[in-house]
């Protein structure tokens, strides 16, 4: 077989068309007629015409057959060349597909689930970037599908692994990915089984985890960052003030509209977020960021549409960002738009640097409030508030902030208490309901 095409064929091609003034459609229809005509010309058997079936009639290669081949008839020469042309192109597809590799199948996987499946543009910037630590330019990726055992997969992660470089949550990402783009193979029918489910991720060595539960806000650093921004009068300090008084995630936060307020009964109504993507290309580089509002929780579930009860302090935070922002759409909007996470957090961190105390992410300022407001028998409320489908994913936000020995809600406990208060009400009507 002569050489296959390269990049710079194509580039070549592409080049050429351009001079001629050719439309790419012009540019294939003629390729495509050449390569049929070269494909009749390679077919190493006799096209003839048989008087006696009144038929064209040839043979294709056939391993399944003792002569290693079968006939072929069809009423006209030209049905049959169509014939011969389509039985190549697809041999030579099988081929292709038996032949290609680890790094080839995950291009094409990245495209299958942008293209054909719900999956989020974040979490395939997540499998890139994963490729990307873990399997790229490695000898693993050059392989063919078919040539990779659960032994070739053993000794990669065991090498990879050796130095405890790595946490077992990391590894597991990208077992995730290895596992999608095998599963993917599978269904294209290129291998049979997945090797992957026949490894034992236990046996390699990780890094160990770092304790995590001083790893938030403290009380004191909370009410210390607070004072000091009660005198900032900016979109981002009362973005940031906010989250303190509310169970809420920044991207709910992000999304909050005026007409989302009820001030009547003192209720904030969650039920969008705001996220920033960036879009897959077809060449696997990404656009650049967007913001995106959807109503759609995280988690996709219908637990994180919400209401939650606003103390005195939310609402005196909303009359400052409406003094800022009287004719806006959404609450908090900077210069006009909406706040992405990153502009959120590197504010966070410049505040919290001024006011003298330990950066946290946003994130973190949700696990400061489920710690503060868990008295040890409202984990079922405090799950609703939290927009949380499962009880044991709040156990895992509860952290140490210090609380005092008598003070059951650590923070302002009046605060809490009412909105817990509220949250059951508004439980128990959407159960009877």
């Amino acid at each position: 077989m002569d050489n296959p095409v390269t990049f710079s064929d194509i580039t070549l091609l592409n080049t050429l068309a351009t001079c001629a003034n050719m439309t790419t459609d012009e540019v294939f229809k003629d390729f495509k007629i050449m390569a049929n005509k070269k494909i009749l010309k390679n077919h190493k058997y006799e096209i003839y015409y048989s008087e006696s079936e009144k038929s064209w009639r040839t043979y294709l290669p056939d391993e399944t057959k003792p002569n290693k081949r079968r006939p072929v008839k069809r009423k006209s020469k030209e049905n049959l060349e169509k014939e011969i042309i389509r039985f190549y192109i697809e041999k030579q597809k099988a081929e292709n597909r038996q032949n290609v590799t680890l790094e080839e199948l995950y291009a094409e996987w990245l495209l299958y689930k942008r293209d054909y499946t719900s999956v989020k543009a974040k979490t395939i910037q997540e499998y890139v970037s994963e490729w990307n630590r873990f399997f790229k330019d490695t000898e693993l990726v050059k392989m063919k599908i078919g040539e990779i055992k659960p032994i070739t997969l053993i000794r990669f992660f065991r090498e990879a692994t050796k130095d405890r470089q790595f946490t077992h949550k990391r590894v597991s990402n990208a077992r995730s990915v290895l596992n999608g783009i095998m599963s993917y193979a599978i269904e294209e029918e290129i291998i049979s089984h997945n090797p992957v489910s026949d490894v034992n991720f236990k046996q390699f060595t990780y890094k160990p985890v770092e304790v995590q539960s001083d790893n938030v806000f403290s009380r004191d650093d909370t009410h210390k960052l607070l004072n000091y921004l009660r005198c900032i009068i900016e979109p981002y300090s009362l973005a940031i003030q906010l989250s303190f008084y509310l169970f809420i995630r920044v991207g709910e936060t992000k999304a909050i509209r005026w007409e989302d307020i009820d001030y009547n009964n003192r209720l904030v109504y969650l039920h969008r977020q705001a996220t920033c993507e960036r879009t897959l290309n077809d060449d696997l580089t990404f656009s650049s960021r967007k913001v995106k509002v959807v109503n759609q929780m995280k988690g996709n579930t219908s637990h994180g549409f919400r209401k939650q009860f606003l103390t005195d302090e939310a609402l005196k935070i909303l009359h400052k960002a409406k003094e800022l922002n009287p004719n806006g759409i959404y609450v908090f909007e900077p210069n006009g738009e909406i706040m992405t996470t990153d502009s959120f957090n590197r504010r966070l961190k410049k505040y919290c640097k001024e006011a003298g105390v330990p950066y946290h992410s946003s994130h973190k300022i949700r696990f400061y409030n489920a710690s503060t407001a868990f008295d040890g028998n409202n984990l079922t409320t405090l799950s609703y508030l939290m927009g949380h489908s499962e009880t044991a994913t709040t156990l895992h936000y509860l952290r140490n902030v210090n609380k005092r020995k008598n003070d059951r809600l650590a923070f302002f406990s009046e605060s809490w208490y009412f909105i817990i208060k509220c949250s059951k009400v508004f439980k128990h009507f959407k159960t009877k309901k």
